[in-house]
């Protein structure tokens, strides 16, 4: 991912800890206080809904069926889809802007 800002160019990646804490969709640039919006790639969209669509269903039925192995395999769908974000950053998506610009000037 590639955590640049989209006026400056300067590196973002070591607030993301910070933003993390409050999520906006539209943040300010710290170095030049221009307003950067999230880009999401399609795939993380795809992933986060599968995963947690898989999840939900998933739990629903081992509610529904008292089945204790269909809530481990509940369990087990929500592991791979937590950690297929972060493997998905990492591979596919290296190139990817994290940010993009809105179009509004910075404040002075």
């Amino acid at each position: 991912m590639d955590y640049r800002c989209p006026v400056c160019g300067e590196n973002l990646a070591k607030r993301r800890l910070q933003q993390a804490v409050v999520v906006r969709m539209q943040i300010e640039c710290a170095y030049c206080n221009s307003r950067i919006q999230h880009n999401f790639h399609p795939a993380e969209i795809m992933a986060v809904v599968l995963g947690f669509g898989t999840f939900a269903a998933l739990a629903a039925c081992a509610y529904w069926l008292q089945s204790q192995s269909l809530m481990l395999y509940a369990f087990g769908a929500a592991m791979a889809s937590a950690l297929a974000l972060p493997l998905l950053e990492r591979v596919y998506l290296r190139n990817w802007p994290r940010y993009a610009s809105t179009g509004q000037n910075p404040k002075p």
